[in-house]
Order: C-alpha cells, then sequence, then structure tokens
C-alpha cells in the first residue's frame, strides 16, 4: 500500500510531530474512533467547515488507520505546486480531485484507486467549505463510490470548532477546542448504473451527519444548481 503514500523524506517524522502539534495546541476531543474499521478501505465523510479539518480528523484517528490515510483534496487548489501541495501530500497523502471534468478523464479516479488498494480515504462531499457553518448539499460523488464499491464501510463524521481554529481566508490557525465524532459505519446501497441512487445514498450519509451534529436544520439548503463532474457524466 505505497502508491499514495508520500516518498518525500520528510513524510517519515513530519506528520509525527505535526499530530503533537495539533493535540496540545487544539485538545481535540475524540468521539466513537474505536468503532473504525481496522483492515481494509473505508470511506469517512465530512462536513467542511475549514482547512484546519483535515488536520484534525488525520489527528483523531487510531494508528492503524492514519498509516493508510488519503485525503481527498481539490485539484485546482492544492494541486498547482507550491507549499500547499507539498504539506498536503507530506502529511496527509492527499490525492487529486477535480472539480471540472477536463480531457475526458474521471475526477474520482485517484479516489477509486485509493478504495481498491484498501486505503482509508476522507472526503467532504460539500465540495468547499461551509460559509455559515451549516452544513451543506452533497454532490452524488460519494454515492457513485458508493456503488462502485458495495460492502465499503462509510464512516460519517462530524467536526465542530475548527471553524474558529482557522476561519475561511485564514491561513494562521487559532487555538481554540474542537471535537470529532465519528458515527457507526455505514454499508449504504447504490446502483452503479442508476444515478437516483447515488444521490439518495449521498442524502442517507448526510443525513446520518445531521443526526451526529445534534442540530435539526431548520431549513434545508437547496440542491447545487451546476453539478460537479461526477454528475453530468451519462450513465450508461
Amino acid at each position: 500500500m505505497s502508491l499514495y503514500r508520500s516518498h518525500h523524506i520528510a513524510a517519515r517524522f513530519v506528520p509525527s510531530l505535526f499530530q503533537l502539534f495539533v493535540r496540545l495546541y487544539l485538545r481535540p476531543r475524540v468521539e466513537g474512533a474505536e468503532g473504525l474499521p481496522t483492515k481494509g478501505s473505508f470511506i469517512i465523510v465530512a462536513n467542511h467547515n475549514s482547512h484546519a479539518d483535515t488536520a484534525v480528523i488525520f489527528t483523531a484517528l487510531p494508528r492503524h488507520a492514519r498509516k493508510r490515510f488519503v485525503a481527498a483534496a481539490a485539484q485546482d487548489y492544492f494541486f498547482q505546486g507550491g507549499p500547499w501541495q507539498f504539506f498536503s501530500r507530506v502529511l496527509f497523502n492527499a490525492i487529486p480531485i477535480s472539480r471540472e471534468r477536463r480531457g475526458g478523464q474521471d475526477p474520482l479516479r485517484h479516489a477509486s484507486r485509493a478504495l481498491r488498494e484498501g486505503y482509508a480515504l476522507l472526503l467532504f462531499p460539500e465540495g468547499t467549505r461551509s460559509k455559515d457553518g451549516l452544513l451543506g448539499p452533497f454532490y452524488s460523488g460519494i454515492g457513485r463510490l458508493i456503488a462502485d464499491f458495495p460492502g465499503t464501510p462509510v464512516i460519517p463524521t462530524y467536526l465542530s470548532g475548527t471553524t474558529r481554529v482557522m476561519p475561511k481566508g485564514k491561513v494562521m490557525p487559532r487555538p481554540f477546542k474542537v471535537t470529532v465524532r465519528f458515527g457507526e459505519p455505514m454499508l449504504v446501497k447504490a446502483h452503479p448504473k442508476f444515478r437516483a441512487t447515488w444521490k439518495s445514498a449521498a442524502a442517507e450519509v448526510r443525513e446520518a451527519i445531521i443526526q451526529l451534529s445534534g442540530v435539526v436544520p431548520v431549513a434545508e439548503i437547496p440542491a447545487p444548481t451546476e453539478a460537479p463532474a461526477e454528475e453530468t457524466e451519462k450513465v450508461e
């Protein structure tokens, strides 16, 4: 399982030092980590409020999960060279997810391969950070992965406090306490050829995260008017 692991020399020690820093600086409260699968691939699906989210989830994972962890990251933001790409690869074995279909390539190809290779994959199906802390609608890409990898456990995950740590537009973290709540593994069903089942699977996982949050939304946020590449693809 070395396909997506960073082979840079810094990856041998920087993630451990970074994890220690996050533990001391943010003192994350972790719930439900004992229920995470100890072997095989699984998908961590979380709400997305801040660039601190991935760091907090990575730190909250038990060692057996951190050893095979990869984080899906926006290709147009984290894979344009420079420090963002370097640190996301070294720290989190980040893999690119394209938010637009270009050149006929499958935007989820790296996520799919990671699951085939047995990794623990982190996804933020909202596609972007929330501006108001509310859980936005999920794109159906998570449903497509569920359909393509039946029997793969899905871990609904709720984060709180990360907006204060690193609000949108800020690059320096602030020392606020955060909470990571891992839900029970879910075995969600979807069919590879029926897009409606992708959407219902995504909605089922989203509802599980809402339940973990303990907050019942007053009104649902409307679904995105422009679908990402995985939703515009014709299913035959």
